[in-house]
């Protein structure tokens, strides 16, 4: 996993990110209501789970209906239970796609812009394509075969 995307899941799991709920603890009088839906309060589980936009994107890669429609309070508790279900490969796969969703909505805050759903997970299977065949390119930091030096 790319060390952006380890940063990434630990302020998720640390529960650091700038969601608009996490900023108004900060700055009174700051709106709570999530920039892509406008109906709810942006909480990190809204931001990541339950967001219509999000959960399209989560729906178009074939995530486990009862992962997305189960109710969760925290973020970490969904994680958990997702981290059960899936393998090694899967989890930087589901990552990468939490990453870019969280790159689509801070897009949409700083600069306007707006994708679909459809361009997000493609923008995730590109990313992860390259990734692969980039490690598969160039040689390991880390030897695979550890060398007894003595």
């Amino acid at each position: 996993m790319l060390p952006k995307f380890k940063v990434f899941s630990w302020g998720i799991c640390y529960y650091i990110l700038p969601t608009y709920n996490n900023i108004a603890r900060i700055r009174q009088e700051f709106l709570t209501t999530c920039p892509r839906c406008n109906s709810c309060k942006e909480t990190l589980i809204h931001a990541m789970k339950d967001c219509p936009k999000v959960r399209e994107i989560l729906m178009i890669d074939g995530l486990n209906n009862r992962l997305i429609d189960g109710r969760y309070e925290r973020c970490i508790d969904w994680l958990e239970d997702i981290l059960r279900v899936l393998d090694k490969k899967a989890t930087v796969d589901f990552f990468t796609l939490l990453w870019n969703c969280w790159n689509d909505r801070n897009n949409l805050v700083f600069q306007g812009k707006k994708d679909t759903a459809m361009v997000v997970w493609e923008k995730v299977q590109t990313f992860s394509k390259d990734f692969r065949i980039f490690n598969l390119a160039e040689p390991s930091v880390i030897p695979s075969i550890p060398m007894s030096k003595g």
